[in-house]
């Protein structure tokens, strides 16, 4: 401290005498002024003895004042006082000072020696590192540019330090024209550096000046993106030539060009997503990638630990001394980061490119099993870890973003003249599949957990069921002995990549055979190839499976994932010791068997539900609150994969299910939806009822059935938003169960919850509650035919008339449910109701909501479902059209949609709803109108602007023409003529597209076009004039075919 206070007081002394000072010619100024610098610089500015920011700056601008930028001698000695401050103390100079300094420097700098020319340049660095501004990046770039293309390894490398450091421009900033172009000129420096590189000058400054390049360009093209365009195939050879930089048996390749490869996107890709048909499937994982996109890279190593992968030291201790040993590890590091340099350059290249560009440039760094020079090398050889872990984050960041091409993978054993973009794609998985494998033998537990994340990646974008026999199966061999590492996020990483197989689609024999073997079993008989001659082509790491070979009896069998994920949740069976498990490891459990719910509830999960339902209670009532709510969720996806199931009663027991519910309702269940503390426990425990399913539910005791709805009904009102939107879904549920749905009380109490929930501040509970509404009011409508069934009160059904009306204005995702609730509400009005102004009222705005709805808006779920729910209404309602004064406008919107809306299901929904109005009085001046305008639409479905409508073409298609087959059977003599002039212009269309409509529809989906056929044969009975009689003609071609006269005879 005394010494501290001491420099200090020192600093303030020669701070007063040097600012007296004046520049003499005279030797002895000169000296004096020498001998004061001398000072200063004996002073240790590790410690911050500068307690007066201002004098330091006084000092510098001294400096720059006295000392002539000619007198190399004092320049030398003044540079290294202003690093001190600025570097050390953190002073801050601006304004005149500012530019007075980077003057003197470059003014010093025409002149300097190389060891002045040094020091200066450190100044300039210091200067620009410390205070980033334009001005003096403009001022100092020329001069830097010049000295990196100097001669002088240290001097080259000062000034490409300094021009990376310039790089790094402010994040929240706009860039300017100015700096863009400032960029440029920097990166053509890099760039020259990178692209003239002589390897026979292997030294470190060298490879020093290799590393600041590419990071330099790493921050070039994180703020230029037009520079990343324009030279991005010079960019990926650049990387492509660094990242393998001086591995041992690599050879080196000078930068040049990486043009795309033969990995073209095939134009007719498109991502098919599944349609959800209700309840919750267990969510396929995704891959955590960081989206920072920092250009400026640490110098510092990342904390990744030493590891012993492979590596081989290049000479023995014995043939060095120790400096020479020194050297040569410094030599080694130096070629390491020269590496991790060119890989986090490729990483942010990925990072800001689009992933159609990217796969095409695939086969350029993923090996195919013939190319070098690729990321499987740098992954597999690289001998620093932190080398194989910059790898893996560039190849988990392209397996995450290119999983939906390399879907298009496969397999062939096939020689052609032509390898298929396909085969070469599977070439390419095969190999990155061998490439982790051997990876997995790292000592490093930091590269061992990315190694495993890259595997988890690679199997959910894998297509196992078209690529060689065998691949799975091996992974999963590889991967087990994992899941009971000593470090816990391996256990996890590992669990993860099991996550990802479970959910991989479709199954695979072998991976559901790998996973359903007990542990007991031996393992020569586990692990025979499925297919030898083509397993034995494909290497993998054989490890010890010594526990495979254990031989031991339990009270039950249990596949050995499900028994090492019980064993984790406390469930033990007699070969296990009790281990401690962390918290995490337990969640991951939890989710590995919610995952076996997907594809495997009838192997993995059903015949172990008791051991199951123990572990699920054990982990409710620990104390973590996390590993409480995934096993909340664990339930819900096991109770909606169990009703799935039981619905085939032919393979799964009730009993086994009911067993699985009592106990967990017996205690831990209930205390989760009582949870005072975690709002979000009690939300998990409404859903978890909500999964119990009518079937189990009906099994149940009268009082866990009355417990349930008691505790469910409260939660509707909790003071968290989550909560009450899991109730009022739970309790919409519930109205399925048949006890529940035929007490006329729980009905109107559900009701009147909806109502309530409908008019909530959060839209996260409306949109629940929407969905509720629809639920309920389906339930409702099944409840129309029947007499034993009460009645809704007139009352209540107004109320969720007219609140149903209001939502249709709401977000989108209410009016979808909105329009399905309206739909079903109207279908329920009695002819008594309708006999009252104030239902009259209410049903036209109904009916002028859904119209609106039906014809405006983006999104196509509400559309589409307006249409459905106009059509009911049309069919089913007891409300005439007849009487609404909309009528036309309705009818006219129907037409405009089914005529050319680009959504073909939108457009399906409209020709459904104008077919569901039963008399021909109702169609009114419309009706012809509606033939022609369905004989337009036939004729537009051929144009398709968006390729992703082609799958709904044909049902499109089908519609109309059974909304035309409608109309023919409502047709009278009269008509014909009118319809005439369409019929003979769109002959051949009708023909041929009704005619394959009727060989493509099912006997009873195509009664109407036999009805249609029937009706035609009557009119023809009658007299007709000639025209009248050409047109009938005309109409029994269309409507009549050889196969529709198998089906049934037209005599009818």
């Amino acid at each position: 401290m005394n010494r501290k206070k001491d420099e200090s007081m020192m600093f303030d002394n020669l701070s007063a005498k040097f600012s007296q000072l004046l520049y003499g010619h005279s030797k002895g100024e000169s000296s004096h002024i020498s001998r004061i610098l001398e000072d200063f610089n004996k002073l240790d500015y590790h410690y911050p003895i500068v307690t007066n920011p201002t004098k330091a700056v006084l000092i510098i601008h001294q400096c720059c004042t006295i000392i002539p930028p000619d007198d190399f001698h004092l320049v030398h000695k003044a540079c290294q006082l202003i690093i001190s401050l600025l570097t050390h103390q953190h002073i801050e100079i601006e304004g005149q000072t500012l530019s007075l300094l980077t003057q003197w420097c470059l003014q010093a700098l025409k002149q300097a020696d190389v060891t002045t020319f040094i020091k200066i340049l450190c100044v300039l660095k210091a200067l620009v590192t410390t205070k980033f501004l334009l001005s003096t990046v403009v001022s100092i770039m020329g001069a830097m540019v010049t000295a990196a293309n100097s001669n002088e390894s240290e001097i080259a490398l000062l000034a490409t330090q300094c021009l990376e450091t310039c790089t790094v421009l402010p994040g929240d900033s706009t860039i300017s024209e100015r700096e863009l172009s400032l960029l440029e000129i920097a990166a053509t420096a890099f760039l020259k550096h990178l692209l003239t590189f002589n390897l026979k000058i292997d030294c470190i400054q060298q490879n020093k000046i290799l590393i600041s390049s590419l990071r330099g360009l790493q921050n070039v093209i994180t703020h230029h993106d037009e520079f990343l365009k324009r030279e991005f195939n010079l960019l990926l050879g650049v990387v492509k030539s660094y990242m393998v930089y001086n591995i041992k048996g690599v050879n080196f390749q000078a930068p040049q060009k990486v043009m795309p490869s033969v990995l073209n996107i095939p134009g007719g890709l498109v991502s098919k997503s599944k349609e959800k048909r209700g309840g919750k499937i267990a969510k396929q994982r995704k891959p955590r990638t960081s989206s920072k996109k920092d250009g400026k890279v640490s110098d510092d190593d990342d904390n990744v630990e030493s590891s012993g992968h492979n590596s081989v030291p290049r000479t023995s201790d014995s043939d060095f001394s120790d400096t020479e040993q020194g050297r040569i590890a410094k030599l080694g590091l130096s070629q390491d980061r020269v590496r991790q340099a060119a890989l986090n350059l490729l990483l942010q290249i990925f990072k800001l490119t689009d992933k159609a560009t990217i796969f095409c440039h695939w086969s350029n760094f993923i090996s195919d099993g013939y190319s070098a020079n690729n990321l499987n090398v740098c992954i597999l050889k690289d001998p620093s870890p932190k080398g194989r872990m910059a790898a893996l984050q560039v190849l988990l960041a392209l397996l995450t973003c290119n999983k939906l091409y390399l879907a298009q993978a496969e397999s062939s054993k096939k020689h052609t003249a032509f390898t298929p973009f396909s085969v070469i794609l599977g070439a390419m998985v095969t190999e990155l599949h061998k490439c982790l494998s051997l990876a997995l033998n790292e000592n490093s537990v930091t590269v061992l957990h990315q190694v495993l994340k890259c595997l988890a990646a690679l199997v959910q974008a894998s297509p196992y069921h078209k690529l060689a026999p065998g691949i799975s199966k091996k992974i999963i061999r590889n991967v087990k002995i994992y899941v009971a590492h000593r470090d816990f996020t391996i256990q996890i990483a590992a669990l993860i990549v099991f996550e990802c197989l479970l959910g991989s689609e479709p199954i695979v024999p072998e991976t559901r055979t790998s996973l359903l073997r007990q542990t007991n079993k031996v393992s020569e008989n586990v692990d025979e190839p499925i297919n030898k001659t083509i397993d034995d082509d494909i290497e993998f790491v054989d490890f010890s499976s010594d526990d495979e070979d254990e031989t031991c009896l339990t009270v039950q069998e249990v596949p050995w994932l499900l028994e090492r994920c019980l064993a984790n949740l406390g469930v033990l069976f007699s070969r296990e010791i009790c281990y401690v498990v962390s918290p995490p490891v337990k969640v991951q459990s939890l989710q590995v068997i919610s995952a076996m719910t997907r594809n495997y509830f009838d192997c993995l999960i059903l015949p172990y539900l008791s051991h199951i339902a123990k572990a699920l209670e054990v982990c409710l009532m620990d104390s973590y609150a996390d590993l409480r709510l995934h096993a909340g969720r664990t339930i819900d996806f096991i109770g909606q994969a169990m009703n799935k199931h039981l619905e085939n009663a032919k393979t799964v027991t009730p009993e086994l299910c009911l067993a699985f519910w009592q106990l967990l309702i017996n205690n831990s269940l209930t205390a989760l939806l009582q949870s005072e503390q975690h709002s979000v426990l009690r939300a998990v425990g409404c859903d978890c009822f909500a999964s119990i399913g009518p079937i189990i539910f009906e099994q149940l005791a009268r009082d866990k059935q009355i417990l349930i709805i008691t505790l469910l009904f409260p939660c509707s009102r909790d003071e968290d938003h989550n909560v009450r939107a899991a109730a009022v879904r739970a309790l919409a549920i519930s109205v399925d169960y048949p006890s529940l749905r035929d007490d006329p009380g729980f009905i109107v109490d559900v009701a009147e919850t909806i109502h309530r929930t409908l008019q909530d501040s959060s839209v996260i509970v409306r949109i629940k509650a929407s969905w509720s509404l629809g639920n309920l009011t389906d339930a409702l409508v099944l409840n129309l035919g029947d007499l034993t069934k009460e009645e809704l009160p007139a009352s209540l059904l107004l109320r969720l008339l007219k609140i149903a009306n209001k939502i249709s204005n709401d977000n989108d995702k209410i009016k979808v449910n909105a329009a399905r609730a309206l739909g079903n509400l109207l279908q329920m009005l009695s002819q008594e109701n309708l006999q009252q102004d104030i239902f009259k009222d209410t049903v036209y705005e109904s009916l002028e909501s859904l119209v609106k709805n039906c014809t405006t808006g983006t999104n196509m779920k509400v559309r589409w479902n307006s249409c459905y729910a106009i059509g009911n209404v049309l069919k089913k309602s007891n409300f005439s059209i007849n009487n609404y004064k909309g009528k036309e406008v309705l009818f006219q919107s129907l037409i405009n949609l089914v005529l050319d809306f680009p959504n073909f299901k939108v457009r399906l929904n409209a020709a459904l709803a104008l077919s569901c109005v039963n008399d021909k009085e109702t169609y009114g001046s419309y009706f012809l109108i509606i033939w022609e305008s369905l004989v337009d639409a036939l004729e537009n479905t051929q144009n398709i602007e968006d390729f992703s409508e082609y799958n709904h073409q044909d049902h499109l298609v089908d519609q109309i023409c059974l909304t035309l087959g409608h109309l023919t059977t409502l047709l009278s003599k009269a008509d014909l003529s009118s319809i005439n002039s369409s019929v003979q212009l769109h002959y051949e269309l009708l023909v041929s597209q009704m005619h394959k409509v009727i060989e493509r529809l099912l006997p009873e989906k195509s009664t109407v076009l036999l009805q249609a056929a029937a009706h035609l044969k009557t009119i023809a009975s009658e007299d007709l004039t000639k025209e009248q009689q050409s047109v009938l003609n005309c109409l029994f071609k269309i409507f009549v075919n050889e196969y529709l006269l198998s089906l049934k005879p037209l005599s009818i």
